[in-house]
């Protein structure tokens, strides 16, 4: 992350703000094009290096818009699900992290298209899968309502989707195994060393301690932001933001009032 910070430092103006609202409604003009006006915009957008030698450089990244179901429903469950995933990782990493891991995936999706021989049509399909984990691991104990009835924690939904992957990775073709592992290679870029130290990050220490607070007395809300030198939090100034120092040595988060005038913890 230190390495990430200094590319911020000096690449972060040429970041994109909401990328995942761009991204989205990409995918609902493609959606509606494709299946309700009768558009082949698919053949127009998929990844094909033939095509791109020849001009069609849109390519390199239109193939992000196709929707991954054609069924109604499940796009807007899925469009929805990504929106607010992503939205949430951009406020807990800034805007330049969230690019910066998106576009990975991107190319990493790309390498695995080459290194398969090009037998396939990638899609952002184990992008967005990257995205979820990414959050997983963020959040593990918030609750989704799965189907609008059952509430389930992310957590067990990751391990859901992590059995789907091994299950993909034991049946699939070669092909699909080179995606899925290459594909994934952001999240690991991440998350490997928490993962290996099996380290909880402050923001799981943050919010399991609030989630004891709020069965030992009064319902609370949590509070997933708080700032180490006014403790400032995005629930007494909606309007706040919030950044993680790299110059300081553990998971220090500072308001933009504090951020750039604290003292270093060593």
């Amino acid at each position: 992350m230190n390495f990430l910070n200094k590319l911020e430092r000096k690449y972060g103006r040429f970041s994109i703000p909401n990328l995942m609202l761009y991204i989205i409604m990409g995918n609902i003009i493609v959606y509606i094009a494709q299946f309700l006006l009768g558009l082949p915009i698919i053949e127009w957008i998929y990844f094909d290096p033939a095509y791109i030698m020849q001009g069609q450089i849109w390519r390199i990244i239109s193939w992000i818009f196709i929707p991954i179901s054609s069924s109604p429903i499940w796009f807007i469950f899925a469009i929805l699900l990504y929106y607010s995933i992503g939205r949430e990782l951009e406020y807990q990493w800034g805007t330049f992290k969230f690019n910066v891991y998106y576009l990975l995936g991107i190319i990493f999706n790309i390498i695995a298209f080459f290194i398969s021989g090009g037998n396939m049509i990638i899609t952002a399909t184990y992008m967005n899968l990257s995205l979820f984990l990414a959050y997983a691991v963020l959040f593990p104990d918030v609750q989704f309502s799965l189907y609008g009835i059952i509430p389930i924690k992310v957590k067990y939904l990751a391990a859901l989707n992590i059995a789907f992957l091994l299950v993909n990775l034991i049946r699939g073709t070669t092909s699909t195994r080179i995606l899925i592992i290459v594909s994934l290679l952001n999240f690991l870029l991440f998350f490997g060393s928490t993962l290996m130290r099996g380290r909880r990050t402050s923001t799981q220490k943050q919010f399991k301690k609030q989630k004891r607070e709020l069965k030992q007395g009064a319902p609370i809300k949590v509070a997933f932001h708080k700032c180490a030198v006014c403790g400032k939090t995005e629930l007494t100034d909606p309007e706040a933001e919030f950044r993680y120092c790299s110059s300081c040595n553990g998971n220090y988060e500072y308001c933009m009032e504090h951020l750039h005038n604290h003292e270093h913890k060593q």
